[in-house]
């Protein structure tokens, strides 16, 4: 498709939703050179970006293009929640490869609106241009947190507890199980669609984060982008210090340890290196952990107390298995287009 053909017609059908007027401190949107937005007083802007590209990030055999959008745009209200914030505007940028019609690019934009919807944000500008070989996706967004009180990577203490909200590996469980229905053409089992739902449709822990924002004595917070493992080294490393986690205690779904069962797999890979889990870890004071437990309950939200921090030299990550021998967890990535 040549956006370049009829681009301004396809920015005003993609982001129509946008020119409705909510009143919310929006005072210039799509439509101008730049938009212009107030900030509630005694806050400050929260910001962050994340791309996803065909074939790194998302395949149209694993993906439909509403799905693609969805969890664009959830990646970085995630981004949002792991700092505490409430998520607020958008400007999504789109490069439309020749292989992606218009009316696929619309369904893009249908689910990074519901994505909007579900979490009162609003997409307020952007670009759309062409791509020679593969469709990019860009999105950055703008929220607020309470002045001075965004929650960081680099606040562990020594004695905290270390927790993790929701459950971790479904994602990764729900894209093997599509791997594994296009190659071999079979549809995924309905017994397993919650696993397809963690991969395609996840949920941002913005109530958490918020929650987590006002509970006393909260250390680092991160979000599960890139698998657990992955998330602590990056708190550990901006700390200074060792986490320790007890593997039992990780909060797996009882459908991906059932799924892992009928694939011969071990589910804590899927925990520690799946990614794309977008729920929320960190630390707290240990005096504090139960409160903190209490407190989720309370909000219909779940979190768990996976290990502590301790004192010592740092960055280290360690994990006490469920053989009761303690060992190195390495940062390692996951690769998402590999079945090994």
């Amino acid at each position: 498709m040549n956006v370049g053909r009829d681009e301004f017609s396809l920015i005003r059908q993609w982001t129509k939703p946008s020119l409705q007027d909510k009143g919310d401190g929006l005072v210039v949107g799509i439509g101008d050179d730049a938009a212009v937005f107030a900030v509630s007083a005694g806050r400050e802007v929260v910001a962050c970006c994340d791309a996803m590209i065909e074939t790194v990030h998302f395949l149209k055999s694993t993906m439909n293009p509403a799905d693609i959008g969805y969890k664009a745009m959830i990646s970085n209200i995630s981004d949002i929640a792991a700092m505490g914030g409430i998520p607020r505007f958008s400007l999504v940028t789109i490069g439309v490869s020749p292989n992606w019609t218009p009316d696929e690019c619309q369904q893009i934009y249908d689910g990074m609106y519901e994505a909007c919807r579900d979490y009162g944000v609003r997409i307020i500008g952007g670009d759309t241009v062409s791509a020679p070989d593969a469709m990019h996706l860009s999105v950055t967004l703008l929220g607020e947190v309470e002045s001075g009180k965004a929650l960081l990577r680099r606040s562990a203490r020594p004695g905290d507890a270390v927790f993790v909200t929701g459950t971790v590996g479904g994602s990764a469980a729900g894209l093997h199980a599509l791997f594994q229905a296009r190659d071999t053409g079979e549809p995924v089992l309905a017994k397993w669609q919650q696993l397809i739902t963690f991969h395609q449709r996840p949920a941002a822990q913005v109530q958490a984060g918020r929650l987590l924002l006002s509970h006393p004595g909260m250390g680092a917070c991160n979000d599960v982008s890139d698998g657990l493992a992955s998330e602590l080294w990056e708190v550990a490393e901006a700390s200074g210090v060792t986490i320790h986690i007890d593997q039992e205690r990780i909060p797996i779904h009882p459908d991906v340890r059932g799924f892992a069962r009928q694939e011969d797999r071990d589910p804590y890979q899927w925990a520690f290196f799946g990614g794309e889990d977008y729920q929320l870890t960190g630390t707290v004071a240990q005096e504090h952990a139960e409160a903190l437990q209490r407190l989720f309950e309370e909000n219909g939200l779940s979190v768990t107390l996976i290990g502590r921090v301790e004192a010592g030299e740092g960055p280290n990550l360690l994990m006490t298995d469920t053989y009761g021998t303690t060992q190195v967890l390495h940062k390692a990535g996951y690769n998402h287009f590999s079945q090994s």
